[in-house]
């Protein structure tokens, strides 16, 4: 960190010159209010405009003319390239759409940090410490012997506090720890809010690099798809990718999942919590975590997408390539028609061999044998047939299968597909499992993880019982 390093800092760095910017306060204030007081992740374009038009009047009553252009040439300030304080892209509905970038989060989480707060709590900043360093040493330098002499005193300090609790004392955190305790937690959750963000910034900047070499590059497809795996790979690879996808199996976890939320709701019964926080700013963090997490699902998927249509741009290419080269041998078979070429040798195709095949080879003709019909018909007598299987249909109401993921819905945030369909047992064959996967897929509030697979256990129309394997899906309350 030199003074060289420095000056190209401010220059360059985004979030620097948001800082340092002349509408510093107006931008940040509004970034605050729109996507930390809103708990916006993404806002469409006539919603910020909206938010922008009434910021920018209640600031000018107060300051006349302070901010005297159009919200909308603000907001396209917003999104230049040598600001980029807010990133635009059409949304899957052709919509366009607003995020903060990564740079103008770490402004946001700098500024946070400035605020004066009740009081520091060293004590339990400095317990986690403890913690994760005795962690680290246990997992890694201590010998067997050491392990199992540290669990044997962690089982004699656990034996100590149940006496304690036995003989009536009481060792609960006092108001000083709870409120330490919560503020660290609350600072955390910013802190994992705000790093998602530079997540799903790295794993776009991969998308854009694969499709500029998709739309550059003359190599062949395995050289192709080789440079962009591999870089996906590194990602995925990398300590941040393995602790990003490692959460996101804990948080799509249902029965983690739902622990979570009741730890959440019981921790706004406390007293001393609900005087520090009357906002309840925790209160829909899964939801937020969650909603942030699929975004970058939904990034490397969208990176799958882009790779299955380079493969059916160039398999199209190089088929037209053959129908070209097709084409030149016919026009100069016929253009040589009439004077053919003399030596027998006339054309040579390197690693190319004709296959011979002999005339004698082939099977000698077969008489085939007449079939002789019988014209005469016998009447028989009459036979009884069942005809109601021709018309043996069902149908699956989508209606009831909604009913019945609301029926969990109603006393849990989130409930698993496999969930479902243990306390409803599928009865109408792989139609039925295919109307949940139509309503996952068409609701916003669900997530489809197709990296992890469920078994379920269904019935199909005929009272066969079969074991099917589906993407894990999860239906989550909506909010309002």
């Amino acid at each position: 960190m030199n003074y060289e390093y420095l000056k190209n800092l401010k220059k360059y760095n985004h979030t620097l010159k948001l800082l340092c910017s002349d509408n510093f306060a107006m931008m940040v204030a509004f970034f605050y209010f729109v996507f930390v007081q809103k708990r916006h992740i993404a806002i469409a374009q006539e919603q910020i405009l909206c938010y922008l038009d009434d910021f920018l009047f209640q600031i000018n009553q107060t300051y006349p003319d302070a901010f005297v252009k159009s919200p909308k040439d603000y907001l396209d300030d917003f999104v230049r390239d040598n600001s980029g304080y807010l990133k635009r892209y059409y949304g899957g509905d052709g919509e366009l759409l607003y995020e903060l970038t990564p740079y103008t989060q770490k402004a946001l989480e700098f500024i946070e940090s400035l605020e004066k707060k009740e009081f520091v709590g060293s004590r339990t900043k400095f317990s986690v410490i403890l913690e994760l360093l005795e962690e680290l040493i246990y997992e890694t330098s201590f010998s067997d012997q050491e392990r199992i002499a540290k669990l044997q005193k962690e089982r004699l300090a656990i034996d100590k506090k149940i006496e304690a609790i036995t003989k009536g004392e009481d060792i609960r955190f006092d108001s000083s720890r709870v409120k330490e305790s919560f503020m660290l937690i609350e600072e955390q959750s910013r802190k994992l809010l705000y790093d998602f963000s530079q997540i799903e910034h790295n794993f776009r900047e991969l998308n854009l690099l694969a499709m500029e070499r998709i739309a550059t590059t003359d190599e062949s497809k395995d050289r192709v798809l080789g440079s962009i795996f591999e870089d996906e790979n590194l990602i995925r690879e990398s300590d941040e990718g393995k602790s990003f996808f490692a959460f996101w199996q804990i948080l799509t976890n249902s029965q983690l999942s739902e622990q979570f939320s009741e730890m959440i709701a019981s921790i706004y019964q406390l007293k001393e919590i609900k005087e520090l926080d009357r906002d309840e700013r925790l209160k829909d963090l899964k939801f937020d975590l969650i909603s942030n997490a699929d975004k970058i699902a939904k990034v490397t998927s969208k990176l799958m997408e882009q790779l299955r249509r380079f493969l059916d741009e160039r398999v199209w290419v190089e088929n037209k390539k053959i129908l070209e080269l097709c084409k030149s041998v016919e026009k100069k078979a016929i253009e040589i028609k009439e004077n053919p070429p003399g030596q027998r040798g006339f054309v040579q195709i390197d690693g190319a061999k004709v296959k011979i095949e002999s005339v004698f080879e082939k099977s000698l003709y077969e008489i085939k044998t007449q079939t002789d019909l019988k014209a005469d018909i016998k009447e028989s007598e009459e036979l009884d047939i069942d005809m109601q299987s021709l018309y043996h249909i069902f149908f699956v109401d989508e209606a009831k299968i909604k009913q019945q993921i609301n029926h969990f819905l109603q006393i849990k945030e989130q409930v698993a597909l496999k969930q479902v369909v243990e306390k409803f047992p599928v009865t109408k064959g792989v139609a039925e499992v295919v109307a949940y996967l139509s309503i996952a897929k068409n609701s916003k509030n669900s997530i489809v993880d197709l990296h992890q697979k469920e078994y379920i256990e269904i019935e199909d129309a005929t009272h066969h019982q079969k074991r099917v394997s589906v993407p894990k899906i999860i239906y989550v309350r909506e909010t309002k």
